[in-house]
């Protein structure tokens, strides 16, 4: 992909953007059906915990527009090996949500801040399991970092064209092993072994209304 052409989408995702989100409309779309319970048991969204994730954007080889998820390492909680956006909770080091988002990508995948760019915010979303406000931060870098993932917190990390997830062969609905063994039905994402849902499903689902309405991807199919 030409930098002109990566510019020239980056900049209608940009006006996309400014002209509003969609919010709710387009998570409610990944959400799954237990969520409205999660949030009535929960204490609410005013005493959820601040945390940020970056979205970053790049051009790779097969001349499409990717971003990068990472796999969490098992562990006892509640987000356990689960598919993700690189991010974390924000620190009162941290200046702003931004950059939480920018600071926990720098740790988790090796992305130094000096060589993205920050594009935009998507809606904030709250996360009752694991009592989180999630502020996405989009950014983009002019070609595929070379990444290097934390051992400690990632076990994983790939990337996927923006488009693949437009084909609607690529979401539906999937059986999962929740928490204490009960299998649940949740919406979502397949890409390869992966399931991408919850939260980041839900974030997903706003970014690619955007990237629909900016037609930044040519091939909606």
């Amino acid at each position: 992909m030409s930098v002109h052409l990566f510019d020239n989408q980056i900049a209608k995702l940009k006006e996309s953007l400014n002209a509003g989100l969609p919010g709710p409309a387009a998570h409610i779309k990944m959400a799954p059906a237990h969520r409205d319970h999660l949030i009535s048991i929960s204490r609410g969204p005013e005493f959820a915990r601040k945390s940020g994730v970056l979205i970053l954007l790049f051009p790779d080889e097969q001349d499409e527009i990717s971003t990068v998820f990472i796999k969490r390492m098992e562990y006892e909680g509640v987000h356990s090996g689960q598919i993700a956006f690189p991010g974390g909770k924000s620190e009162d080091s941290d200046p702003d949500i931004i950059a939480t988002a920018i600071r926990e990508a720098e740790e988790e995948i090796g992305v130094k801040k000096e060589s993205i760019q920050v594009v935009g915010r998507l809606s904030d979303l709250f996360v009752p399991p694991s009592n989180f406000i999630i502020s996405p931060v989009i950014a983009q870098t002019p070609a595929c970092p070379a990444f290097i993932p934390d051992m400690t917190e990632v076990a994983e990390i790939f990337t996927v064209p923006l488009r693949y997830f437009l084909n609607q062969d690529n979401s539906g609905e999937y059986k999962i092993n929740y928490r204490n063994n009960l299998n649940i039905s949740v919406p979502g994402f397949s890409y390869k072994n992966h399931l991408i849902w919850g939260a980041t499903a839900m974030i997903l689902s706003e970014l690619l209304h955007i990237f629909t309405k900016a037609d930044t991807c040519r091939d909606h199919t």
